[in-house]
């Protein structure tokens, strides 16, 4: 899939944010010598895995993309026309973002150029890779700055999430109306 909107849509398609959100931190921690992950099948870790991955580089791709920010009202930050999905299960206090500043919610974009200026493509994906794997040895060593890359990867999700609430209007071939599509 060349159209980086497109993986951002299928990423979703999915799961929901506060799934990802989850998956992230529990992996992040067992990464770091909390044990070995037995959360989810193995195969299941593997295709989110996956998905990460190719949100990564979706959202390397959007990093300098010409967007301006959403202008909200003090008194409308938290209508869910702004963070939350059109899936029928979307539940609107799980998709609240949890890790974004007021500027990063107005301009998501903001996230994909902070999240490249702290690491480049190439090791954001071999962090992300030594994160799943350390997450499944018990012998192995800890990932360097457990906190910094869980935060980091968890707000590239909510971003990304924002992303494709407020400009994404297809998955693949089908229109996202309303609440017609569940997941």
């Amino acid at each position: 899939m060349t159209d980086p909107y497109q993986v951002i849509a299928h990423f979703f398609a999915e799961a929901h944010v506060h799934h990802f959100r989850r998956l992230i931190k529990k992996l992040v921690c067992h990464a770091s010598g909390a044990g070995v992950y037995k959360g989810d099948p193995p195969g299941d870790v593997l295709l989110y895995s996956k998905l990460i991955r190719s949100l990564i580089k979706a959202a390397h791709a959007l990093r300098h993309t010409k967007h301006s920010a959403v202008t909200i009202k003090k008194e409308e930050l938290f209508h869910k026309k702004y963070y939350c999905s059109h899936y029928v299960s979307a539940d609107v206090w799980k998709e609240l973002p949890r890790c974004l500043s007021q500027k990063e919610y107005s301009d998501p974009y903001r996230v994909f150029q902070q999240f490249f200026s702290y690491q480049s493509l190439s090791n954001w994906l071999q962090c992300w890779e030594q994160v799943v794997e350390n997450a499944f040895c018990s012998d192995s060593t800890s990932i360097t700055d457990p906190l910094t890359v869980c935060t980091h990867l968890i707000k590239l999700v909510e971003a990304a999430h924002l992303v494709d609430v407020r400009e994404v209007t297809h998955v693949g071939g089908c229109v996202k109306k309303g609440r017609q599509l569940a997941l």
